[in-house]
């Protein structure tokens, strides 16, 4: 399969505003951290990055789960007033309200994520060259010579070294069968309904066909997209079982 051409535009706002910064902590981390493995350090940026995103991510799923209690409230008043769209919305929104929670506040968060996981694809599709430490700033301490795209060089295996800046098989299925497994803890937060005929069907095509969606498109691109997203699906797990720990047992399906 050939990888998928790419083009960057040097002078967008989102090159200045985020890929600039983000690369450059990249290289900081690529130079600083012992070894010198540009893999290392994707993953050490994407558990900063993780980290930083983790309040709104925690929030998200707090809406998730307010959202998932008040629902048969609201399928009751859509039932109700189901000729009448104002009277619905006005008592929709009372119940919103002595809830505390908006129907928008699951939503918000990622919006806010999108602009630098955007950026971060950027980073990774195409800082992964000599050329592109010209984006280093003048500050920036200790210029390396060349990038070492090789993973785990360090390990001086074979097998077990990748090239980032090339698509790679066996980190696009690690990717797909990490996102299976994220898929599937979702629907913790989220159940698929028992019944609901083609709803159910939906999501049951979904919670398999995304994770399929995700190999083929890791064969397309750099290593270093699938190494990024097998290590931001992983520490999304892990950010899942703590707020399933932080929720108690509020998020199985009564």
């Amino acid at each position: 399969m050939n990888p998928i051409k790419l083009t960057f535009n040097e002078q967008s706002l989102m090159t200045k505003l985020l890929y600039k910064p983000l690369f450059n902590v990249l290289m900081l981390l690529y130079v600083y951290l012992p070894g010198q493995d540009l893999g290392i350090a994707i993953i050490a940026l994407t558990l900063v990055i993780r980290l930083i995103l983790f309040p709104s991510y925690l929030k998200t799923l707090r809406s998730q789960q307010m959202l998932k209690k008040i629902q048969p409230q609201i399928d009751q008043i859509r039932e109700l007033h189901k000729g009448d769209q104002s009277r619905q919305s006005q008592e929709l929104m009372k119940v919103y309200q002595e809830n505390k929670v908006s129907p928008f506040s699951s939503c918000l968060p990622l919006l806010i994520q999108l602009p630098i996981l955007y950026a971060l694809y950027r980073v990774f599709a195409f800082g992964l060259n000599n050329d592109s430490l010209a984006h280093l700033y003048a500050w920036f301490p200790k210029v390396p010579e060349t990038i070492n795209t090789t993973f785990l060089a360090f390990a001086h295996i074979p097998a077990l070294t990748v090239n980032l800046a090339a698509p790679n098989l066996c980190l696009a299925i690690t990717a797909g069968v990490i996102q299976l497994v994220q898929s599937w803890l979702m629907t913790k937060f989220q159940p698929i309904p028992k019944e609901g005929g083609m709803a159910r069907m939906i999501n049951m095509q979904m919670l398999y066909l995304f994770p399929v969606i995700t190999v083929f498109i890791a064969m397309s691109l750099p290593a270093a997209l699938a190494l990024y997203w097998v290590a931001t699906t992983f520490f999304t797990i892990l950010q899942q079982l703590i707020a399933m720990s932080s929720f108690g047992r509020k998020y199985v399906e009564q």
